[in-house]
């Protein structure tokens, strides 16, 4: 036999999706429309509805919650990028321009620093006391070849103008100069720095060679015929220089004959000048040497002198009244 079957439940119906929400729509409206009592004081702030970028703005002014655009939350993304972006290179621009100003004011500083130093360099090195000249620390050389003629304070007096002056100041040429003018006796000088106050002076003296007489006395002269001093009476040692012929009628000397006389004379060598006491030349041009034992020694004009000298220092080896160098090349003596 055949069971019977169950009777089936009867089938509910079944309510379609979103209809339970799409009854409580009115209620929501309603409750939109009559808003409930305000909060109590004390309650706190009141919380608003966030809006979403990209969102419904009817969904957010009703308070439900919409999913945003896809491109909202790039679009949000972008803008936080941007605004960190451009806060950041402000601030660098900005601490770009106080490193350009501090850099600025070091480099300002170092070069007002370095012009003071240079400028202390040179106040101290030109125009302190600090290298200035000191005439007490001035030392001579060569003065003691004059017997006496000049002294170092003298060498040091005529210096004493440049007292209290830098040494790196002074031009030691022109104080070699200024030497050699004020101090007749001296041919040349050479002035070095010899640091920190003083100075070497090294003298070339000039030699008496000769004596002319003269309406005040007699003039002591050097090689190149400078005056270096004139004396009342005739100088023991020295040549004295005179025309051919001399007597009371005799003609003056001439600059040119004197001139070449003393070239003569300071050709010689020490030994030989001092056996020499008298040099006459003629008008002509031609001279003739006397010498301290009654020989002469023709010299001729005044060419040759060094050859000629070498020649007569030979020859006055040998005895003879007269020594003949007018032809150093063919000397004679008889």
């Amino acid at each position: 036999m055949r069971r019977p079957r169950a009777p089936r439940p009867a089938h509910e119906p079944v309510e379609p999706a979103g209809a339970e929400e799409a009854g409580r729509a009115p209620e929501r409206a309603a409750e939109s429309a009559h808003p409930g009592p305000a909060a109590p004081e004390g309650a706190g702030p009141a919380r608003y509805p966030a809006v979403v970028p990209g969102a419904d703005p009817a969904a957010a002014s009703t308070g439900v919650a919409t999913r945003a655009d896809p491109g909202s939350l790039g679009r949000l993304r972008e803008y936080a990028a941007s605004s960190v972006v451009s806060t950041g290179l402000t601030d660098r621009l900005a601490e770009r321009r106080r490193a350009a100003r501090s850099l600025r004011l070091r480099r300002l500083t170092g070069a007002v620093v370095v012009v003071l130093v240079i400028a202390a360099i040179v106040w101290g090195v030109l125009y302190s006391p600090l290298l200035a000249l000191r005439p007490a620390d001035i030392t001579v050389v060569g003065a003691e070849d004059a017997s006496g003629a000049v002294s170092a304070d003298q060498v040091r007096g005529v210096l004493a103008a440049h007292e209290g002056e830098s040494l790196v100041r002074l031009d030691v040429d022109r104080l070699g100069g200024e030497v050699a003018d004020g101090l007749v006796r001296v041919r040349s000088a050479s002035v070095t720095r010899s640091w920190p106050h003083g100075l070497a002076v090294s003298l070339e003296l000039r030699n008496p060679v000769a004596a002319q007489e003269t309406d005040g006395g007699y003039a002591v002269l050097d090689s190149e015929a400078v005056v270096l001093e004139t004396v009342a009476e005739a100088p023991a040692g020295l040549t004295r220089l005179a025309t051919d012929g001399a007597g009371e009628g005799a003609p003056r000397l001439t600059a040119a004959q004197v001139a070449t006389m003393t070239a003569i004379m300071g050709s010689l060598d020490a030994t030989t000048r001092q056996q020499v006491s008298r040099a006459t030349v003629s008008t002509a041009g031609q001279v003739v040497l006397s010498l301290a034992n009654g020989a002469s020694a023709v010299w001729g004009d005044g060419s040759q002198n060094a050859l000629k000298a070498r020649v007569l220092a030979t020859l006055l080896t040998t005895p003879a009244s007269v020594y003949d160098v007018s032809a150093p090349h063919n000397p004679t003596t008889r």
